[in-house]
């Protein structure tokens, strides 16, 4: 059984950007793919309320309502799927499994390990990962229930590749898989001996813009769709995967549908991997 939990949100705006990414795989057909392969799905849409909301103040209700939903969805036995606009979803979908003794292998093109005093943009989802890992913004992450910062151990960072110099340092910390390291057991051999359990976290843009542009971000260098989802049948040969997710993808980068295929094949991959 999947619940299938959408947040079709960008730094707070709704449908807006990245923030459509989520409603275009439920019009192409997301939830009917599932079905199709014999899936129960349950669709969990999350929404703030209308209000006036700053962008820090919505990534935090966010979070605590997506772990709201995850936890729900782990009670009843389901998996839960992220379909999300920002990359600081991660926040309540790991809170909402419990951070305890579970591990993250976070797919990206950008690690997301800038913090407040190193982001050169103060773009609040660039600093996701190190809010997830305690980094940064531990008093905004308190306040989702049953929060833990993810220690930096158990921890595998692939791609990449657009890291900026504090972030390249910061990686220092991590288990880190460049793209040409994408062939490689060794990290994950590594974090299999601390963890059996792990988030997946895919940022659409880990691919390479020679496949398709997931979003504005895109850059070339990256893996082909075909090379992450191999990847992913590696990381299902070697964990549990508690819950995922799928983000960063902006339809209107998406100019011939390269993008949202490839959102809806790992999608369905998901599902099929214990």
């Amino acid at each position: 059984m999947i619940a299938l939990i959408t947040v079709p949100y960008d730094s707070g705006r709704r449908a807006q950007r990245m923030g459509r990414g989520p409603l275009r795989l439920l019009e192409a057909g997301a939830i009917h793919r599932l079905e199709a392969a014999r899936h129960s799905v349950r669709h969990v849409p999350i929404e703030l309320t209308d209000q006036f909301w700053t962008e820090i103040g919505a990534a935090r209700r966010l979070q605590q309502l997506i772990a709201d939903a995850v936890r729900d969805a782990v009670s009843r036995g389901e998996r839960p799927i992220v379909l999300s606009g920002n990359c600081n979803s991660a926040v309540g979908t790991v809170a909402g499994v419990s951070a305890e003794d579970v591990g993250v292998i976070w797919l990206d093109a950008h690690p997301d390990l800038e913090t407040p005093e190193t982001t050169p943009s103060g773009f609040f989802d660039g600093q996701a990962l190190s809010t997830l890992t305690g980094r940064c913004w531990r008093q905004i992450s308190s306040t989702v229930p049953n929060f833990t910062p993810v220690p930096f151990e158990r921890v595998i960072v692939v791609g990449g590749r657009e890291a900026s110099d504090a972030e390249r340092r910061a990686l220092e910390s991590f288990e880190w898989m460049p793209e040409d390291t994408l062939s490689s057991d060794a990290a994950l051999d590594r974090v299999a001996n601390r963890v059996r359990k792990v988030y997946l976290h895919i940022d659409l843009d880990i691919h390479g813009a020679e496949s398709f542009r997931a979003n504005g971000y895109a850059s070339p260098g990256g893996p082909t769709p075909a090379q992450v989802r191999a990847f992913v049948e590696r990381v299902a040969s070697r964990f549990e995967i508690v819950a995922a997710a799928l983000t960063a993808f902006d339809p209107v980068e998406d100019v011939d549908g390269r993008a949202a295929d490839a959102a809806l094949d790992l999608l369905e991959l998901l599902t099929v991997t214990r």
